[in-house]
């Protein structure tokens, strides 16, 4: 399971990814805190999908990831 994630302190956004990577999850390091609002968005639309009985995987497409890139919490996205 990918768990995204967005901070300002590159300590702690290690620290969560290696909890993270404990429990058998991959973090995904999305941003600073200042997208942590659209990352809260989007958690809420696809939980109000599965709540509602629909398959969030239907409304949130499959992309394959970079494997060179996959796990890795230093690098984050700019989008």
């Amino acid at each position: 399971m990918t768990v995204a994630m967005c901070g300002d302190d590159a300590t702690a956004l290690h620290v969560v990814g290696e909890l993270v990577r404990d429990v058998g999850g991959v973090p995904a390091t999305l941003g600073t805190l200042d997208r942590v609002r659209q990352l809260e968005e989007v958690a809420g639309f696809v939980i109000g999908l599965a709540f509602a009985g629909f398959d969030p995987g239907s409304a949130v497409p499959h992309v394959p990831s970079n494997n060179s890139r996959a796990g890795s919490q230093e690098q984050a996205c700019n989008c």
